[in-house]
């Protein structure tokens, strides 16, 4: 099963004690783990995804 459009939405401070996010559009009972998402968060540091400047 793939994934469509997604709509990503905020709350709470970038740099604050917090931040809520609710993801639109992600299949039912997909699970993602804190590793998943750490893996991904150090590769867009590295430069990933980011387009010329």
């Amino acid at each position: 099963m793939g994934v469509g459009n997604l709509r990503f939405l905020t709350a709470g401070e970038s740099h604050g004690v917090g931040l809520t996010a609710v993801i639109e559009g992600m299949p039912a009972g997909l699970e993602i783990s804190e590793e998943d998402i750490n893996y991904d968060l150090i590769r867009r540091q590295g430069g990933y995804g980011r387009g010329g400047r």
